[in-house]
């Protein structure tokens, strides 16, 4: 079971809350794994409890990177999972900021590495790990095309374009299927399904979660879809800061859907 617990949009009457961030719940043969944590705790929680799905004894928690609307919910999770391992990657720990007109924005993750390690056990890899159950995280994605930049107005500590080296993606094989679930895939959708290739000889069949695809030019927008549709590609459940990206994807022959909270990821994706 793949579930979006957290993401910018709820179904309409569905009790589903909504908020500025994401988090999927994976559960692979007793194998219970939370991918990011959303931005308040708050819909998180309640998110979980609608879908009948339990945050206590978790196996893993992941960290996609280190910006707040990914991490904010993290210490109200570890209340019920003290000890439980964390994986991130060292960068995430670093300064983040977003410019917004004249004024800066700490996006960073809000809680501090000592903080963490007196409630869980911290592991920072930059290596992609196995989970087991055929899950694995991507670790740190090798920037290899052109067009996926960093996005000027999110910033590092020395106020330069802030690369997000601490972005990663979990991939997850599930009868005969790869699922490619993103955070918010700062390193480029491409460079991450190309990563994944270089890692398991092939590329995803489904891609979840938010693409970064928000702010994207023309240009990036059309290599984007047509390396997407090139690589095979099956299935998009975009969502958070895919942008309008989905009509372009479904142009293409690719079937695409809006990721919404409460979603359960298949090869064909459902709402609830």
């Amino acid at each position: 079971m793949i579930v979006c617990l957290c993401d910018n949009l709820a179904p309409s009457g569905s009790g589903y809350w909504a908020e500025h961030g994401l988090s999927f719940f994976i559960d692979v043969d007793g194998l219970r794994i939370l991918f990011d944590t959303g931005q308040s705790g708050d819909v998180l929680l309640h998110n979980a409890r609608l879908a009948g799905v339990s945050l206590e004894g978790l196996s893993y928690i992941v960290l996609s990177h280190g910006h707040y609307d990914h991490t904010g919910g993290l210490m109200k999770v570890l209340e019920m999972n003290e000890g439980v391992p964390l994986i991130v990657h060292p960068a995430a720990f670093q300064k983040k900021y977003a410019r917004r007109g004249d004024n800066l924005k700490d996006i960073g993750l809000p809680f501090s590495l000592h903080e963490l390690e007196r409630r869980c056990e911290v592991r920072m890899e930059a290596v992609p790990v196995n989970l087991g159950g055929g899950v694995y995280t991507t670790g740190e994605v090798e920037r290899v095309t052109p067009y996926e930049q960093p996005q000027p107005d999110l910033l590092d500590g020395e106020m330069l374009p802030d690369p997000v080296m601490d972005d990663q993606s979990l991939v997850i094989f599930r009868d005969g299927e790869m699922a490619l679930l993103c955070g918010c895939c700062h390193a480029g959708i491409v460079n991450t399904i190309e990563c994944v290739k270089r890692q398991h000889g092939r590329h995803p069949d489904v891609v979840a979660g938010g693409l970064h695809m928000e702010k994207a030019s023309p240009e990036r927008l059309s290599c984007t879809v047509e390396a997407l549709r090139a690589s095979g590609v099956k299935k998009a459940v975009a969502g958070h800061c895919s942008g309008d990206i989905i009509r372009s994807l479904a142009s293409a022959g690719i079937e695409a859907v809006r990721l919404t909270a409460g979603m359960q990821i298949h090869t064909t994706a459902r709402s609830p």
